[in-house]
């Protein structure tokens, strides 16, 4: 539990220590939010354009280099491709996996609204084994070089699963939920109101989400990380 704790200081440490990162990642959500909120295009293209896409493919980089043990953090300058590239990669994997996360939760309420309950619990176990391999598939393709089938790789997701105790497995969901929590902020646009309420949850959508959004990324992998080299 201590050396958990080591990492939340550490990757809050690592988050503040970049204050340019944290600005420019916010302004970026930011433009996103008032896209999501103004656009009238496909909801799919509201969620996925640029500057979201350079979002998470910074959010990539941050854990990327913590399974690496590196410190540094991603670069914006001359570094726009990359990013953006990088975040159209995962928005794609997850987008693939999601698919098919939908799929079960809708075939388990169906099934749940018959009456069937066996074939409800069959569907969630399923839902929660392919949620398990989308968060294992995501950090095995950092493990390669961000290989975009590696996402996909089963084998190697089964053995990355294995390394997971109950205690690790509990750490890197709390940090995962942080993240995604940060995902639907994003989603969710900037409040239309000027009430006390409005203005602290915008400020909040601004400063705190891609705060959380940095540091949970940097939590996941310092706990990998971890792992991995008990490993060895």
């Amino acid at each position: 539990m201590r050396l958990f704790i080591d990492h939340i200081k550490e990757s809050i440490d690592y988050t503040l220590s970049d204050k340019t990162g944290i600005i420019i990642v916010s302004s970026l959500v930011s433009i996103a939010c008032f896209i999501n909120k103004n656009s009238l295009s496909d909801p799919i293209l509201k969620v996925i354009n640029v500057f979201l896409l350079i979002v998470v493919g910074y959010g990539s980089y941050v854990s990327w280099y913590a399974l690496k043990g590196r410190d540094e953090h991603p670069r914006f300058k001359n570094n726009m491709k990359r990013l953006v590239w990088e975040g159209f990669k995962k928005s794609v994997i997850v987008f693939i996996y999601s698919g098919f996360l939908y799929a079960l939760i809708r075939l388990a309420k169906l099934s749940y609204a018959d009456g069937n309950l066996i074939f409800t619990v069959c569907f969630v176990i399923l839902f929660i084994l392919l949620y398990l391999c989308l968060i294992a598939g995501l950090l095995n393709r950092y493990l390669h070089n961000g290989k975009f089938i590696g996402a996909f790789h089963l084998r190697e997701i089964i053995n990355l699963i294995k390394i997971f105790d109950t205690r690790s497995f509990i750490k890197v969901i709390i940090a995962v939920i942080i993240s995604q929590a940060f995902a639907a902020s994003v989603v969710i646009p900037f409040s239309k109101g000027l009430t006390l309420l409005d203005i602290i949850y915008s400020i909040a959508t601004f400063f705190l989400a891609p705060f959380l959004y940095i540091s949970s990324k940097r939590l996941i992998a310092l706990n990998v990380y971890d792992l991995l080299e008990k490993q060895d």
